[in-house]
């Protein structure tokens, strides 16, 4: 579909109006029945306004004319999860958290990654959920990591060790170990507090979130409160830890479901109403 076309549409699901999303799909249907996004926004709005056979009908279509479209096959998995088809809900999630062109959208890779989660948690598979569930942490992670290393930051007075971190910040070093690693970087570590002061004082003009010298990448207190404030700002970290602790809950892992439960209260953004932690946390026994 041209750029406009889409423009238009996505304004219109923005805004929920999918009366007007079904006309302008019917004005450009001879331009555009040979385009998948054509077929997928036809069943993204038939699912939203609960016509799954119609949906599942479009979705094949959108499919039949581009196999690896990441949005068509995430459609069709929700579609089938509705349905309680989770054999086929998963088959299809799965081809759309590993799409084939190789680009990596990495909130929509969260998205499908959640979701796909959940299905094996409703088919009864604890383990492949929370193994999808830490990978969509990961995903998550990645992703605020690239954006800490592009974006200049400012030194805040903070003091973090990497003794028994826990919840966010072990999700935090674990990544900056990893990317590390790839950057050819033999070890990640939070340096004490001097040496953190030392590297900052000596080097003013950098972002100072890390620091490379000697073979070890140094994770400074910037990092960390970028990290934090970034999982603060948006409504998935605390939706995804939450989506763990029910699956602790559900499994008796008692104790691990409430450090979940309370993490996700603590990183729900400031003024957005979640009340899934409260709830779940109120019913542990």
């Amino acid at each position: 579909m041209r750029e406009e076309n889409h423009k238009q549409m996505t304004g219109f699901l923005k805004n929920g109006d999918y009366q007007s999303a079904l006309d302008f799909l019917a004005e450009i249907e001879e331009k555009a029945k040979d385009d998948s996004d054509y077929w997928y926004y036809s069943a993204h709005i038939a699912r939203k306004m609960n016509d799954l056979k119609r949906a599942e009908i479009f979705c094949k279509k959108a499919l039949s004319l581009s196999p690896a479209l990441r949005k068509a096959n995430f459609e069709m998995g929700i579609v089938y999860q509705v349905k309680n088809d989770y054999e086929k809900a998963i088959y299809f999630l799965e081809r759309a958290a590993s799409p084939e062109d190789g680009e990596v959208y990495y909130i929509e890779q969260v998205d499908v990654l959640n979701s796909l989660a959940l299905t094996y948690k409703k088919a009864g598979d604890g383990k492949s959920a929370l193994q999808r569930y830490n990978a969509a942490l990961e995903v998550l992670a990645q992703g605020i990591y690239e954006r800490i290393k592009k974006q200049p930051l400012q030194e805040i007075e903070a003091k973090y060790s990497s003794d028994n971190l826990e919840g966010w910040m072990r999700l935090a070093f674990q990544i900056a170990v990893k990317n590390a690693a790839k950057d050819g970087i033999e070890t990640a570590m939070i340096p004490d507090g001097k040496t953190a002061e030392k590297i900052v004082e000596q080097n003013p003009y950098m972002g100072v979130a890390f620091y490379d010298k000697d073979g070890a990448r140094y994770l400074l207190p910037a990092y960390f409160a970028a990290f934090s404030n970034a999982l603060r700002s948006d409504i998935l970290y605390s939706n995804i830890v939450n989506n763990i602790g029910t699956l602790f809950a559900e499994t008796g892992e008692i104790e691990e479901a409430k450090k979940c439960f309370l993490e996700a209260i603590d990183f729900t953004p400031q003024g957005m109403v979640f009340d899934n932690p409260d709830i779940n946390l109120e019913n542990l026994k």
